[in-house]
């Protein structure tokens, strides 16, 4: 076992020369087309949707339940919905009709959201199972099982507080990318599921690793925003949150978005980060006062969006300073992330109503409701919002009438 820099607990557990499965060139701040289909919409995770948005969604095209409570966040390709449930249901629906392709039953809960690539399905169970099934018709084409959770973190033992997701897989470039409950951050081969490299943390990892094509950028419930070199795992920098009076240890559930040499996210000690990617040293940190930044920020012209808990409220901020251009208020807690399409802003709330805003003032545009919480995040594309609701549906919205 050797020990990485950066630390005396941050260890490489397994190297397997990931140089020689695929060589790293120089960092690059979006994917392939082929690389789009996961969550954020591309490795960059900068929430910027296929659209065009629609220009309202205060209608339904269809509705369709799935079993079990939905937290994961739809992922759309080639004209299928991927979605997993807390039934241990992971099933692929027609965009066009809401019906049911295929369904595969997991070992847990799928809190997850899948990435598609290669004609297979990635995703994660709850209990740390990580699947690849065939897109066409949902067979099983690989798994591979990880540790037990660690401890929660900031909390008495085995209250978990808030522990909404597992982490998502990262597809890039022929390989899988994802933490884990274990503290373990995987490199998998997406064919085969072998591994390639791990990194252990301190903490629960349920953040979804980004990149920019050089590094994996990903949080963890230590607190700390880890920064690995994509070829073998080793520690390029970390960054520790600051903390606070109510949560000591800044956990991070936000995944990071990687733009302009910038990452940014969230953290429970109530700030918004930026850090800069090559050194990890913080560029500007905005604070959310007495609310946890648990969602992911969208980064588009300039600002960088992102919801809040407590505040309930979603606001975007000057990408290059942290100051605020506009913050807007919510009829709910804000964990899912925001996604943006055709020059609007599409989140949901624990109230369960899913806000449509102008990207450019924050403006009401339209809104639409659901019979349970919206805890994942919207995806857009061909003038429809898909999106998953507690109460066990999947929603496509529409303006009315259409």
């Amino acid at each position: 076992m050797s020990r990485n820099h950066g630390g005396a607990w941050a260890r490489t557990i397994a190297v397997f020369g990931m140089s020689l499965a695929f060589g790293v060139g120089a960092a690059h701040a979006t994917s392939a087309a082929g690389d789009r289909c996961q969550f954020r919409n591309g490795p960059d995770h900068l929430g910027v949707q296929p659209g065009p948005a629609p220009a309202g969604i205060d209608g339904q095209a269809w509705k369709v339940p799935l079993g079990g409570p939905i937290i994961a966040s739809p992922t759309l390709c080639d004209g299928v919905i991927y979605l997993g449930a807390k039934d241990g249901g992971f099933s692929a629906v027609d965009r066009a009709t809401g019906k049911t392709r295929w369904r595969f039953v997991a070992d847990a809960p799928v809190t997850a959201s899948a990435a598609i690539a290669g004609g297979l399905a990635y995703f994660q169970s709850d209990a740390g199972t990580i699947y690849a099934v065939r897109a066409a018709d949902g067979e099983l084409a690989w798994k591979r099982t990880t540790g037990a959770d660690l401890p929660f973190m900031n909390y008495k033992p085995g209250v978990d507080f808030w522990d909404y997701w597992a982490s998502s897989p990262l597809y890039f470039d022929g390989a899988i990318y994802i933490g884990g409950g274990d503290g373990v951050v995987r490199a998998l081969d997406a064919r085969t599921g072998a591994v390639i490299w791990t990194y252990a943390t301190r903490g629960r990892v349920r953040a979804t690793p980004a990149t920019d094509g050089q590094r994996i950028f990903v949080g963890g419930f230590d607190g700390a925003m880890y920064a690995l070199e994509r070829a073998d795992g080793k520690l390029a920098w970390s960054f520790q949150t600051q903390g606070n009076s109510d949560f000591k240890i800044g956990s991070i559930q936000s995944s990071a978005a990687v733009a302009d040499g910038l990452v940014l996210f969230g953290s429970r000690d109530y700030r918004l980060y930026a850090l800069d990617a090559a050194t990890g040293k913080p560029a500007w940190i905005a604070p959310h006062k007495g609310s946890w930044v648990i969602g992911s920020p969208a980064v588009v012209d300039g600002k960088a969006c992102v919801g809040s808990s407590d505040w309930k409220m979603v606001q975007c901020v000057d990408l290059k300073t942290g100051a605020e251009v506009w913050r807007t208020e919510l009829s709910g807690a804000a964990f899912s992330s925001p996604s943006v399409a055709g020059g609007t802003l599409v989140i949901g709330t624990f109230g369960g109503l899913l806000h449509q805003l102008s990207l450019a003032d924050g403006k009401s545009v339209s809104g639409a409701g659901s019979d349970g919480r919206l805890i994942g995040t919207a995806w857009i594309e061909g003038g429809v919002v898909y999106v998953g609701a507690e109460n066990g549906t999947l929603y496509a919205f529409t303006p009315e009438g259409k």
